[in-house]
């Protein structure tokens, strides 16, 4: 399982990993309808080394999120 550190403060950014590798982690706000709006989030991994996610939700701390294909794990850990 790798530890995914999350700055709340930021949509889009870099991310540092458990492991030391990196990748690319972006926020998009989708309209839900009635004025509300939920975050999707993707991981996209820097060298392919792990695989992708997507997630549609609130980020929580300690939260599991299995890649597309469950071959990774990412365990968030959010930053302040």
């Amino acid at each position: 399982m790798l530890k995914l550190n999350v700055n709340t403060n930021l949509g889009n950014q870099e991310i540092k990993l458990s492991d030391n590798s990196t990748g690319q982690l972006s926020g998009v706000r989708i309209p839900v309808g009635m004025g509300q709006q939920v975050v999707q989030w993707t991981f996209i991994s820097t060298g392919q080394k792990h695989e992708n996610f997507v997630y549609t939700g609130q980020l929580s701390e300690g939260q599991i999120i299995n890649s597309m294909n469950n071959s990774d794990q990412y365990k968030i850990h959010l930053e302040k």
